[in-house]
């Protein structure tokens, strides 16, 4: 049975909230190349670091911000049933680096929010006092301190999703039903 699209909304904001990697595709030159990266995100759009100067898919969107993404899980195949259990999403959006205080202090706190522990390293690569007084703040409430050293100049990015898929194999095998967003 097909899912209205606020179910299929839903479903694919708990999938987005419960699961951590992505895989980014970009393309620069006729050149494809995909990335798996740690994402947090709110709502459909997507945050991740990254470095502009070393990392292709940095590099890619630079040039052209049109990506690809997707969000899945490895699914050990056991027996014949298990395709089944199959589910992710896939969505297309445009991505670019973010350069206001105000977008990258709204990174941060979704970012701290899914990986608390990243709190201390982000102290270390973020510019602007207030977000680094909020993540001094955020850091004090570790039950640990993480040993992170700042070894690049990493940057926040988002992909702004504008055409979501959600792939569910209990639906229906390699049905994909469109989000709208």
């Amino acid at each position: 049975m097909a899912k209205s699209n606020e179910e299929l909304k839903g479903m694919v904001l708990d999938y987005l909230k419960t699961h951590n990697t992505m895989t980014l595709a970009t393309t620069r030159d006729n050149r494809p190349w995909a990335a798996s990266l740690f994402y947090a995100n709110d709502g459909f759009t997507l945050y991740f670091i990254s470095d502009p100067e070393v990392c292709w898919h940095s590099q890619n969107i630079a040039e052209n911000p049109r990506v690809s993404v997707t969000v899945d899980e490895d699914y050990p195949l056991e027996n014949p049933d298990d395709w089944r259990k199959v589910k992710g999403i896939q969505l297309e959006g445009m991505a670019e680096m973010l350069t206001s205080e105000e977008e990258i202090a709204k990174a941060v706190a979704t970012y701290v929010k899914k990986y608390p522990f990243v709190s201390v390293y982000l102290k270390s690569i973020i510019r602007f006092p207030r977000v680094v007084s909020f993540l001094e703040k955020f850091a004090k409430k570790l039950p640990f301190v993480p040993d992170f050293k700042a070894v690049s100049e990493n940057k926040f990015y988002k992909v702004v999703a504008t055409r979501v898929w959600f792939v569910d194999n209990e639906t229906s095998f390699e049905r994909r039903q469109e989000v709208i967003i």
